[in-house]
């Protein structure tokens, strides 16, 4: 089987050609070096990486505890600021005027959340109680650095109340999961949390 156009130019060839008469490429020695992929090879390359044989999935209890510490870093460090921010003992305050610190919930919840998903996402999938812990976020499929929306995602209920929620949807949902996922936003951000050697 002959080749019917020039691989360096892509001028038409003549039947049986071993030069083309454009450019002057030697297309005998490359119709002998071509291999046609098979379905096979092509399937094998475009599937992601999915789970080496070295990959330990985080367990509850290591989640818990970073989660624990960084819980307790959120909440002393966005006491301070809405304390300073929202106090009702100043005369008066221009950020809270009615002085009642309800101002202060949506405030801790921004905080929270930016905390988690500012350090995932610049710290290597860890934030400081994970790294205690020696725990990172990843991407479920490639096992790499997710990207910073997914992050996002996944971070987005971790300042509020309804963490309690999602943490309850999730463990009906992914009862029995192979890769430990216990919140319903690792599945929507298609996250897992592994041991990081």
């Amino acid at each position: 089987m002959s080749l019917k156009f020039c691989p360096k130019c892509g001028n038409k060839l003549e039947p049986d050609a071993s030069f083309c008469n454009t450019c002057g490429a030697d297309v005998k020695v490359r119709e002998t070096t071509v291999q046609i992929p098979t379905a096979q090879t092509i399937k094998s390359s475009q599937t992601p990486l999915t789970q080496p044989e070295t990959v330990i999935y985080a367990n509850f209890l290591k989640r818990l505890i970073a989660l624990f510490f960084d819980s307790i870093i959120v909440g002393a460090i966005g006491s301070v600021f809405s304390w300073f921010l929202f106090a009702s003992w100043l005369p008066i305050n221009i950020l809270d005027p009615l002085g009642g610190f309800w101002f202060s919930v949506p405030f801790d919840f921004v905080f929270g959340f930016l905390y988690h998903w500012g350090l995932e996402t610049y710290n290597k999938g860890q934030t400081i109680g994970k790294m205690a812990l020696n725990i990172r976020t990843v991407d479920e499929k490639t096992l790499k650095l997710a990207s910073s929306s997914h992050y996002a995602l996944n971070n987005i209920l971790k300042g509020s109340p309804l963490l309690i929620l999602d943490f309850i949807i999730g463990v009906l949902k992914n009862s029995g999961d192979s890769k430990n996922r216990i919140r319903i936003m690792q599945n929507i951000s298609e996250t897992v949390v592994i041991l990081s050697r």
